[in-house]
């Protein structure tokens, strides 16, 4: 055994062991440098890309919210009896009383269509109503307190003729009563 620790190499096992000594130095490199690099620049490659597509998705709320912000500061802004609410599904009864408050003293019609539920959760109820008026005046102080009830609503079709009383052979919108007919829906909100 101790021949073989004295023995000198010749040049050519001493180029092996160079190559194989190199081969390894590689292998280490490559194993213990090279390989946790590379891996470690790709996870970080692939949390910049989670970190970009979260700061878009943060984006698009904090834009959505500003939105939403401006929309509800402009609805703010208006005058108190302009702003309307959305009530609760079913405000049929309540509505029914607002009626019987608007259309008191006229001879009205009402009739109303089937309840419409969207895919918003919104119901949507629309009434069919014809009265009449003694003057232009009047009529639109009618229209006016039922648009303005305070609830969300959307006047579809409004139609108003002037109707002659006894002893007057032409009538006109100024100087006569007035037929007024239309339809409104009023929006509710359906809760689960």
């Amino acid at each position: 055994m101790n021949s073989f620790i004295n023995r000198s190499f010749s040049r050519r096992e001493k180029l092996l062991m160079l190559f194989l000594v190199l081969i390894l130095l590689a292998g280490l490199y490559f194993y213990l440098v090279h390989y946790p690099i590379t891996s470690r620049l790709e996870e970080i490659d692939e949390e910049t890309d989670e970190v970009l597509f979260q700061t878009d998705i943060a984006n698009t709320r904090l834009g959505l919210y500003n939105d939403m912000k401006s929309e509800l500061d402009e609805i703010f802004a208006m005058p108190e009896d302009q702003i309307t609410v959305m009530p609760e599904y079913d405000n049929i009864q309540t509505l029914m009383n607002m009626f019987n408050v608007i259309f008191a003293g006229t001879q009205q019609n009402l009739s109303f269509d089937e309840v419409k539920i969207n895919d918003n959760n919104v119901a949507e109820r629309t009434v069919r109503f014809s009265f009449n008026a003694d003057s232009y005046d009047h009529a639109r102080q009618i229209l006016s307190a039922l648009t303005g009830t305070g609830y969300r609503c959307l006047m579809n079709s409004l139609s108003f003729s002037p109707v002659a009383s006894q002893g007057q052979e032409k009538s006109n919108v100024e100087n006569s009563g007035l037929r007024v007919s239309g339809d409104i829906t009023f929006y509710e909100k359906v809760v689960d």
